[in-house]
């Protein structure tokens, strides 16, 4: 039973190590390339916090709106290559609506009744925001300093917005240090 408990400890120590590929990187990240409140894209900088925290922040927006968001993440290595990390996160999202935006679902009679013609309010939004991605950092296998990261995660309207979404997002960076 102690060797069980000693290899299970062990086990979870190495999985769980604190070494990132990067300290930071600064590009362009998609907020939910399917569209919805927080649409669009934007410019993205990642700042390594200490103890494999990270801040991912990214400030952009889409046709009607401008949209900030910032996101703390927890950030491991797979052990699959050099430079691949996987994160979870949490954070949110605000931003200012330019005009009214109406949206209208045709796919199935459920949709068209309950969401036919909905509107997001013009004015201020906010919305809760969680993650969980993949962050390939390539400058340990090809000596470029290009960082490229995939996530995906439910996100929630609070204020002025519509309800409870998954949101996904694609980020390119150039790597600082």
């Amino acid at each position: 039973m102690k060797k069980l408990l000693l290899f299970t400890t062990v086990i979870m120590l190495a999985s769980f190590s604190y070494a990132q590929s990067y300290g930071s990187g600064i590009g362009i990240k998609s907020l939910s390339p399917g569209g919805g409140p927080y649409g669009g894209a934007g410019v993205n900088y990642k700042v390594n916090i200490g103890s494999g925290s990270f801040l991912d922040m990214t400030f952009g927006g889409g046709t009607r709106h401008l949209t900030g968001q910032i996101l703390y993440e927890w950030q491991r290595e797979t052990g699959w290559t050099d430079g691949m990390d996987w994160y979870i996160g949490v954070g949110g999202t605000l931003g200012l609506w330019s005009s009214s935006y109406y949206y209208d679902w045709d796919d199935d009679d459920y949709y068209k009744y309950k969401y036919k013609n909905h509107k997001y309010q013009s004015g201020f939004f906010i919305g809760a925001d969680a993650v969980i991605g993949l962050d390939f950092n390539l400058e340990p296998n090809t000596g470029i300093p290009i960082g490229i990261s995939l996530e995906a995660g439910p996100s929630v309207g609070l204020v002025n917005s519509g309800g409870f979404g998954i949101n996904s997002a694609l980020a390119v960076r150039y790597i600082i240090n």
